[in-house]
């Protein structure tokens, strides 16, 4: 009977993990549901005597003090139910850190099935969809934001993120088990992060190729790979038409040199900008807490100048596109020393191994671009990373 429910708690945990891709702004309900099974099940799942042993890792402690900060700074400022929808999404990350102790440690590797499976899955999706528009229209804009993102099954920055993480998962069974259809896997979703132009998912895939050269390639091939991979990216980022259009295209100057038009076409130039503005000398240890946040932002959007992008950067509500600086924002200096320390200690344990190293680089690395903390496919995908960091195993002496 036990054994049938580790199997079912491994299940649903492969199952939210494969829906992450589609989640999106349509499917919330699921992981909603298997969070619940999960707690359910999980008082009959686990050990207690290995999750009080744990449970106690510095990179858990560490973030639970900064929940607990962060939940009791707001009920003591006055701004708790401003900030509730944010703190339970908070709380949702180490909840399901929590329920990731009920399954065994081989049990990791269904989690991370479903990871590459969902991604698989989204991306075979993805293509059929984009080539039957092609098919009807005889052209398909990957630069245009709206478009791509209604064509595919999540936001373009998530559904990269989601392939280089894949990448990175289908790599380290190639590594381990030399089948060249984890190869295949690993091409086919580094090649579909650059079809679509996700430019931040773009250079980490770069990145964690880069890292792999000079890893685990022979010294006699390694310059020459690293200057190849250097070069492709290179020319593909200058010749490619859909990313440069994203990059470089700009109604208002077309005599303007490449920085201005990266700081005329990019909106997260004027939202940091207007975003360190909000910095208050009075606000800086404590910060404004997230509701007040997004009212200051929304006073800075009145004051550009152009009205079209006034009413775009309202309408929309941007929030500051960039977690650390958000955090410090919200919670102020201790609240971002706090997330710090607690990637500090993430980042140490993640050193264990390749694979988690890179998932811990490719977690920060998008922490400087978007907030991953207001959207509930950016809380799961935090979630599992730190589960698959924090639950891996180390290497015995002997390995």
């Amino acid at each position: 009977m036990k054994l049938n429910l580790h199997k079912t708690y491994s299940m649903l945990f492969f199952v939210l993990c494969f829906s992450l891709s589609f989640i999106g702004n349509r499917f919330y309900a699921i992981p909603n549901g298997i969070n619940i099974l999960l707690v359910l099940l999980f008082p009959f799942v686990i050990d207690k005597q290995t999750f009080i042993k744990n449970i106690l890792k510095k990179p858990i402690v560490c973030f639970a003090a900064f929940l607990l900060f962060v939940l009791f700074k707001s009920i003591f400022l006055g701004h708790f139910l401003e900030d509730l929808n944010v703190i339970k999404k908070l709380f949702q990350i180490l909840l399901l850190l929590i329920l990731s102790f009920g399954l065994k440690r081989n049990a990791l590797e269904q989690l991370k099935s479903g990871i590459i499976f969902g991604s698989l899955f989204a991306v075979i999706y993805s293509l059929i969809k984009i080539t039957s528009i092609i098919i009807e229209t005889g052209s398909f804009n990957f630069s245009n934001g709206p478009i791509i993102n209604d064509t595919l099954p999540l936001q373009r920055l998530y559904l990269g993120l989601l392939c280089v993480i894949s990448l990175i998962l289908v790599m380290d069974r190639f590594f381990k088990m030399n089948k060249k259809v984890f190869l295949f896997l690993a091409i086919i979703f580094g090649s579909f992060v650059f079809l679509i132009s996700a430019r931040i998912a773009i250079i980490t895939t770069v990145i964690v190729l880069l890292y792999y050269v000079q890893l685990k390639m022979y010294k006699k091939y390694k310059l020459l790979t690293l200057l190849s991979l250097v070069l492709f990216t290179f020319l593909f980022f200058l010749k490619s038409p859909n990313l440069s259009k994203r990059i470089l295209d700009t109604e208002y100057k077309t005599n303007s040199s490449i920085f201005e038009r990266i700081l005329t076409q990019e909106p997260r130039y004027l939202i940091w900008k207007y975003s360190y503005s909000v910095l208050n000398k009075n606000q800086l240890l404590f910060g404004h807490g997230f509701k007040g946040v997004k009212i200051q932002l929304l006073k800075k959007y009145e004051e550009i100048d152009d009205l079209n992008k006034r009413n775009w950067f309202i309408q929309e509500q941007f929030n500051s596109h960039n977690q650390y600086l958000d955090i410090l924002l919200t919670q102020g200096i201790i609240g971002l020393a706090l997330f710090l320390i607690f990637l500090y200690y993430l980042y140490k344990e993640s050193l264990f191994s390749d694979t988690n190293f890179l998932l811990f680089l490719t977690l920060a690395i998008f922490l400087t671009i978007y907030n991953n903390f207001y959207r509930v496919i950016g809380v799961f995908i935090f979630a599992i990373i730190f589960c698959i960091i924090v639950r891996s195993k180390k290497p015995s002496l002997d390995e």
